[in-house]
């Protein structure tokens, strides 16, 4: 595992880039990296993007301080899936596994669908994810909070479009990358949805 150091120079790299005015993708950026410490990297990057510079002594409230905690159980999980050598799934995968619709696994959360596949797009900012909804996917898709923050982690699938596009050379404007509070408010969310997740939400405002 690198040191601290490689993840902060790598941090300030890529605000280099986008403070020129390149704009490249977390995705790509980490791409370029080595494979062994993307998934790592790219989780002290939505670090950093959400909460900003990690090298400068702050006293974090206790909403950065619940952020910076689920960017540490991130990243371990990716570690621990890397050294272990075990297949990398998204979380397209998992669903898809236990022979679960995009629907059907909304329902059971009570969340939007828009906003479950755009989770599985990898277009919310994985720091920003309540840990509530990362113990229901474990529990709906039987399997471990571990493994499905490794999911979070992992590259989204590829749409039959963007393929399709790619091959003729068409470029599409990429989708931002939200939070999960946006992401939430963008979805247009039934009542019911709103009030099942309205206690997760104000405590990741205050």
């Amino acid at each position: 595992m690198k040191d601290r150091s490689y993840f902060i120079e790598a941090a300030l790299r890529y605000e280099e880039l986008l403070e020129s005015g390149q704009i490249i993708s977390l995705d790509a950026f980490v791409a370029q990296e080595p494979p062994e410490v993307r998934e790592e990297l790219r989780a002290f990057l939505e670090f950093n993007l959400t909460l900003g510079e990690l090298d400068e002594p702050a006293v974090l409230s206790p909403t950065e301080e619940a952020a910076a905690d689920r960017v540490m159980a991130l990243a371990g999980a990716a570690w621990e899936r890397e050294v272990s050598g075990g297949p990398l799934q998204n979380l397209t995968d998992l669903r898809k596994a236990r022979h679960m619709t995009v629907g059907r696994l909304a329902r059971h959360l009570k969340l939007p669908v828009d906003l479950l596949a755009r989770l599985e797009r990898g277009k919310v900012r994985v720091a920003t994810i309540p840990e509530r909804l990362i113990e229901r996917l474990a529990e709906a898709l039987q399997t471990t909070s571990s493994v499905i923050r490794a999911a979070l982690l992992a590259p989204p699938p590829i749409s039959a479009n963007a393929r399709l596009n790619a091959e003729d050379g068409i470029v599409e404007p990429e989708e931002m990358v939200v939070s999960f509070a946006q992401a939430f408010a963008d979805s247009a969310p039934t009542e019911e949805e709103y009030a099942a997740w309205a206690d997760t939400l104000s405590s990741a405002r205050r």
